[in-house]
């Protein structure tokens, strides 16, 4: 058994699960040491456009990508309301504002789709649900029984059991699950691709069906106002890491926790008893020891591979299957405007993108003259754009992303975008609205002469993946994991994910060392009752071989036979 008094802990990695493993350890009296090599807030932090600053101004803000709060997170924003901000009785959570809707860009303007998403709306229809996924029948939409079929498969979802949705979904790509193949190129890109374009960076060929289709049922159980309700999408009003990471990282530091900002973690060392230090390397490339009585890694999951030849396989044997996890990129470009160009309250999901963009136009929601706070006194407003296909051919150059220089880049997604936004009488965005652009650092070498890289990739939850997915507790019995890919009730890599398992790691660490604490809350998602039976059924079916008693073939598949 560890020290019950005195216990130390080393949290390696200080994105949002190690923030989070940080904080819940601090306010049980644990003594805390957090390691972090780039930036506090990992992928969630902001940045600024250097030298972009004039006359007393703040450099251009940017972002890895736009912070998105859907309404079913529950672990994030109770962190959040806990860490203190002057002026706010519910701290940094009081920074959050609503994005009441949800526009369906369409090329051209033609069958475009607006929903209204706000709590002021009221309580809502799964029809009304499918629409604000830009699902509709008539015109350019689908027909009546694509749509039919598409609220068949989510029906199928959402009373399968728990047994089927490891057993049978985890196996099935998202394409296949909603049947694809043989379907009209309208339901594939509105229905099967373009519900993925939420889910971080997804592609539905890949992507497991228990993924997309668990965050699609999560999503519209909160748009439906069922369990607790809270609004369907929130985002900051303000830079990420002036909003929430700055006020986190000083909350931290009042608690006592020692935050060491350049240090990379080299090495693990590992006894009979478990890991007995990390060996660091610090921003001046000197090395030092890091030794406590328990170790959470929380680490993203591509720093995670390059420890298991250093000392983490040697902990847990297990661990080696992250090597198999994959990961893709969905990247952030801003574009900043000399006028405002709101265009709606909320996030706009580009259909007929080939690079499968989202946007969001931020200075709506920021509580600050943008013009008179950032830049040099000309920019407005900045139009926040995620690239989250990167091998698809564009519509400018011809060329995927990763083939295009930075400026190409920049050139198409702003292509694509006009031509989701302008048409039918209407000019949303034009080149004189446009100051300059920043396209995320850690993307390099597309002016290069090799292939391009990423240096802060997202994890894509494909087929069978979930077995690979580490749990918080190791066979070491003073080192837990953490991070949005371990597995964790919301099966998606997302922050309220990392948020997860930093507490499940925080519980198993408490219970291992004998430690006084109370657990820390992970909040399960929404269960409806009404569907409680159903699913019971589905279990006995499962398990004696049989399919889900709702599950069928897509008619384009029985028009086809005949």
């Amino acid at each position: 058994m560890l020290k019950r008094q005195g216990l130390r802990v080393a949290v390696l990695g200080g994105g949002v699960a190690g923030l989070t493993a940080a904080t819940e350890l601090a306010e049980r009296g644990v003594d805390v040491t957090v390691v972090e090599p780039t930036g506090w807030g990992g992928k969630a932090r902001s940045a600024t456009v250097p030298g972009t600053g004039r006359g007393g101004r703040l450099d251009l803000p940017s972002e890895h990508g736009f912070r998105f709060f859907p309404g079913f997170y529950r672990s994030l924003p109770d962190t959040l309301r806990r860490i203190p901000l002057h002026g706010r009785p519910d701290g940094v959570a009081g920074n959050l504002r609503e994005a009441t809707h949800v526009l369906s860009a369409r090329s051209g303007r033609v069958g475009e789709r607006l929903t209204d998403v706000s709590s002021a709306a009221g309580a809502r229809n799964p029809s009304e649900f499918l629409r604000s996924l830009g699902m509709q029948v008539g015109g350019r939409g689908l027909t009546s029984e694509e749509l039919l079929y598409f609220a068949n498969r989510m029906l199928v979802y959402m009373t399968s059991s728990d047994e089927r949705r490891l057993g049978q979904w985890e196996s099935t790509s998202w394409w296949d699950f909603s049947a694809a193949d043989g379907a009209s190129d309208e339901y594939r890109k509105a229905c099967v691709v373009g519900t993925t374009r939420t889910v971080v960076a997804a592609r539905a060929e890949v992507c497991s069906a228990h993924t997309v289709g668990g965050f699609l049922e999560a999503f519209g159980y909160g748009f439906l106002g069922r369990g607790e309700v809270l609004p369907a999408d929130r985002v900051l009003n303000g830079p990420t890491s002036t909003a929430w990471i700055d006020p986190w990282v000083a909350h931290l530091d009042s608690l006592g926790v020692r935050l060491e900002l350049g240090w990379r973690v080299e090495r693990l060392a590992v006894g009979a008893r478990g890991v007995t230090g990390a060996e660091l390397r610090g921003p001046r490339e000197e090395r030092r020891d890091l030794t406590a009585d328990s170790y959470i890694c929380a680490l993203p999951v591509h720093r995670v591979g390059a420890l298991l030849e250093r000392g983490l396989a040697e902990a847990d044997t297990a661990l080696k299957s992250t090597s198999d996890l994959r990961t893709d990129w969905m990247v952030g470009i801003q574009f900043y405007l000399t006028e405002p160009v709101p265009v709606i309250r909320g996030h706009i999901l580009f259909l007929d993108s080939p690079w499968a963009l989202t946007s969001i136009s931020q200075a709506q929601f920021w509580d600050c003259d943008f013009r008179a706070t950032y830049g040099d006194g000309t920019v407005a407003d900045c139009l926040s754009v995620d690239i989250s296909a990167w091998d698809t051919p564009g519509i400018l150059y011809g060329k995927p992303a990763r083939e295009c220089t930075r400026a190409e880049v920049a050139a198409e997604v702003w292509a694509q975008l006009c031509d989701g936004l302008n048409g039918r009488g209407r000019t949303t965005l034009h080149e004189g609205l446009l100051h300059s652009w920043e396209l995320d650092p850690a993307v390099r070498n597309l002016d290069g002469t090799g292939p391009a890289v990423n240096d802060e990739p997202l994890l894509i939850n494909t087929t069978d993946s979930w077995a690979a997915r580490p749990q918080a507790v190791t066979a070491a019995p003073n080192l837990f994991m953490a991070g949005d890919y371990v597995r964790c009730p919301v099966n998606l890599a997302t922050m309220e994910g990392a948020n997860q398992a930093a507490r499940l790691a925080v519980n198993a660490l408490l219970d291992a060392s004998g430690h006084p604490g109370a657990p820390a809350p992970v909040h399960a998602l929404h269960q409806p009752e009404e569907l409680r039976r159903l699913k019971e059924v589905d279990a006995e079916l499962f398990a004696q071989g049989r399919a889900h008693i709702l599950d069928g073939p897509p008619p384009w598949a029985v028009s086809a036979r005949g």
